[in-house]
């Protein structure tokens, strides 16, 4: 439920600032950010893969021998991997987005239908940009949260193993 309401937020603000921007953007401003949004997607998209493939390997075994599911289910590692899981699965909704914009831009540029209704779909293009960047930021922020809490549990378990090599 908190992640409908903070999409459906997430569109009532990017179509806001859509309806009230878009009427001075450029299609060159709308590339740059493209190819801005395209690269941090990449990146993020990447950063949590390898997150997932080197610190949690139990979970691609679980993935690749269903049998093994037993080894994360239940663990706290679970909505670690979870989280980096919706982390890849937006920056590849991201990527897709921006794939489907640049190929339907380059068919549809000069069809009759968007020529005629060239003002609703400028701010509904924008606002879609804005859309899938605050869901990019949320993916970037979703990332730094999960490198804290990673660290903050490494000095936890170090705190403990020095204590324990105390006794």
């Amino acid at each position: 439920m908190t992640r409908l309401i903070i999409q459906s937020v997430f569109i009532l603000v990017s179509l806001t600032i859509a309806y009230y921007t878009a009427a001075g953007i450029r299609f060159e401003q709308v590339k740059e950010v493209l190819s801005t949004l395209q690269n941090i997607s990449a990146a993020v998209f990447t950063l949590a893969g390898i997150w997932i493939a080197y610190i949690y390997p139990e979970a691609i075994a679980a993935f690749t021998n269903p049998k093994k599911v037993s080894l994360i289910k239940g663990s706290e590692k679970t909505k670690r991997i979870e989280k980096l899981v919706l982390i890849i699965l937006t920056s590849a909704f991201v990527l897709v987005t921006i794939l489907l914009f640049n190929l339907s831009y380059m068919l549809l540029k000069n069809a009759s239908v968007v020529i005629e209704h060239k003002e609703v779909l400028k701010i509904l293009s924008v606002g879609l940009i804005i859309f899938v960047s605050l869901n990019q930021i949320k993916a970037i922020l979703a990332v730094m949260i999960n490198n804290i809490e990673f660290v903050n549990e490494l000095h936890k378990n170090k705190t403990e193993q020095e204590a324990n090599d105390e006794l």
